[in-house]
């Protein structure tokens, strides 16, 4: 059943954010699970609340990150996409009655603390702070898999070397195929996840080797 494998995210889709959103990806395709969010399809057709809604609503596990919600110059508002859709799924969790199992939640922040004192209503919310760091990302979404989802997973620091290989052994196949460097560092979000599925159908290869 998809509900038992989707992992919804909710984060910001940013260049910024990008090498902790790619973390979080591999990490949960590593764990076997299927990673869902707004960005898998380029189509702009459906109403993207009517979206996160659907990818919400049909996944066991979320996470939520709410690192990017501050202004960070003067004039600049704050980022307010992130925390509502955190209390959309949170409204789903309690009031959808006929969903297959109870949805499990981990929601990052940057530095500890700092949601609560803006958002009081997470009380009684575990937060992880990740400090802007892949590596803590793969470490505490590991551990949350490994704990809420039972996935048999290798310990975190086998997780980031297997990660690294990965990047590796995806440039050298994205360079074979006529991509520049550039091009090959910013995927589509499908295509990147194709490739995570596709490196680990293959016995996790050190080198990318051409047929």
């Amino acid at each position: 059943m998809a509900f038992e494998t989707d992992v919804f995210i909710n984060c910001p889709f940013d260049d910024e954010f990008a090498p902790l959103l790619q973390a979080m990806l591999f990490c949960i395709v590593y764990a076997g699970l299927n990673p869902r969010l707004a960005t898998e399809r380029l189509e702009a057709g459906q109403n993207r609340l009517d979206k996160i809604y659907d990818l919400a609503r049909g996944s066991r596990y979320s996470i939520h990150d709410l690192s990017r919600c501050q202004a960070n110059v003067v004039g600049e508002y704050a980022r307010m996409n992130m925390p509502f859709e955190l209390g959309l799924d949170l409204g789903i969790r309690r009031a959808a009655g006929d969903l297959p199992g109870e949805k499990r939640f981990l929601i990052f922040e940057r530095h500890a603390y700092e949601t609560k004192r803006a958002l009081s209503d997470l009380a009684g919310q575990d937060v992880e702070a990740h400090g802007d760091s892949y590596e803590k990302v793969i470490v505490k979404l590991r551990n949350f898999l490994k704990v809420e989802a039972g996935c048999d997973l290798v310990g975190a620091a086998r997780i980031k070397s297997d990660y690294e290989t990965f990047q590796g052994w995806m440039l050298e196949k994205k360079l074979h195929e006529g991509h520049a460097v550039q091009e090959a560092l910013q995927l589509p979000t499908t295509e990147r996840l194709d490739e995570m599925r596709l490196w680990i159908a293959a016995g996790k290869p050190v080198v990318f080797a051409p047929d």
